[in-house]
């Protein structure tokens, strides 16, 4: 049976981990600065022009970007911390999986002020605002660092120790 027949195969990863992870782990840093630095602006200035468009720009990156990085993640990277054997790799994958989820409602929290700030409807408390982007802030932080120290190089050892299909 070959490894494209067989549902229980791994994905296929790369000896080395797509650089696109790397990217937008790097892209996600700067959007969350970004997002900190709106949610001080909304406190100080109120909706101006350029707070709405920034709120905007926001939401779109973060209602698309971090999805789309989570999927590769749960199929290139996942599978093979799941399937390694190792207890302590496995803990780690469903860790990270668990947290992709807690991001995601947390995100979810975020999402409607940012759209009432872009159409200048400032129903949300700025300070309630601010807790919630940092809690964002912190869990994605936390949730990075685990993969670039503990997952990813796991799961790029792994590759290369699969045998050839």
């Amino acid at each position: 049976m070959s490894a494209a027949s067989d549902p229980n195969a791994l994905p296929s990863l790369p000896l080395q981990l797509p650089a696109g992870l790397q990217q937008t782990h790097h892209a996600l840093r700067t959007m969350l600065e970004r997002l900190n630095q709106l949610t001080s602006d909304i406190a100080d200035a109120g909706l101006t022009p350029e707070v709405r468009e920034e709120a905007a720009a926001l939401h779109a990156w973060f209602t698309q970007e971090p999805a789309q990085h989570h999927a590769e993640e749960e199929k290139h990277v996942f599978p093979r911390l799941l399937a390694s054997g190792d207890a302590d790799l496995v803990h780690l994958a469903r860790r990270l999986i668990a947290d992709h989820g807690w991001l995601d409602v947390n995100w979810k929290q975020i999402a409607p002020s940012l759209l009432a700030a872009k159409d200048n409807y400032q129903w949300f408390q700025p300070a309630e605002l601010i807790a919630a982007v940092r809690l964002f802030t912190r869990m994605h932080e936390e949730h990075m660092e685990l993969e670039e120290t503990q997952a990813f190089p796991a799961a790029s050892t792994l590759q290369q120790e699969a045998p050839e299909q």
